[in-house]
């Protein structure tokens, strides 16, 4: 599979199952081997990851769940249960977390730079999260990125002994594909680039 083919296959997949097409432990070694290679603005490397699988997995949409009821409308939360025992199904969710620690020592180290650091981070917390996609999409494997964060921050926390100055940004939630979703509209390439050359 080319690289091209590759990002076509990454897609939103939200009909997951717990069935994975290769074994847990290969999942696993081909996340580690993608934060380790996934580049990082000024070598901070300031993101990491939890990995929560099978009971681990169940209980962080359970902690969800019982999150957003505090939130929701009780008369409205048909629809958000509806959503919360869809990840359940799920084989698991990869928690991205940024260190703030790191973060904030080098806007101390580098001065000049440090109203960018923030955004550094950013950029390389999207780049960690599109390599793990496309690697499990590449293992075909489905993924959708979700973001209940800072709701679920404290228990989450709590729950698996994330370190206080660990900011949770994101979280992603893989399985088994139960069904590919319809192609999206997608403007053509060149509306949306220019290029220049005197070739």
């Amino acid at each position: 599979m080319s690289y091209i083919d590759i990002i076509k296959s990454r897609r939103s997949i939200y009909d997951l199952n717990d069935q994975l097409p290769i074994s847990e432990k290969v999942v696993i070694n081909t996340i580690k081997h993608v934060i380790v290679e996934s580049p990082t603005a000024f070598n901070m490397q300031s993101s990491h990851l939890v990995v929560l699988m099978n009971d681990d997995h169940s209980k962080l949409w359970q902690i969800v769940t019982d999150t957003l009821k505090k939130e929701v409308a009780e008369d409205k939360f048909a629809s958000t249960q509806a959503k919360m025992d869809m990840f359940s199904k799920a084989k698991g969710t990869i928690l991205f977390f940024d260190d703030r620690h790191v973060i904030d020592q080098l806007k101390k180290d580098f001065p000049l730079y440090k109203d960018q650091f923030d955004m550094f981070a950013d950029h390389s917390m999207g780049l960690l999260q599109g390599n793990i996609w496309n690697a499990l999409a590449e293992l075909k494997i489905g993924a959708s990125l979700q973001h209940y964060n800072p709701l679920i921050d404290d228990e989450v926390k709590k729950q698996w002994n994330v370190p206080e100055y660990y900011h949770l940004t994101a979280q992603m939630v893989f399985g088994g594909i139960g069904s590919i979703p319809e192609p999206k509209e997608k403007l053509d390439a060149d509306e949306r680039v220019i290029v220049y050359s005197n070739v």
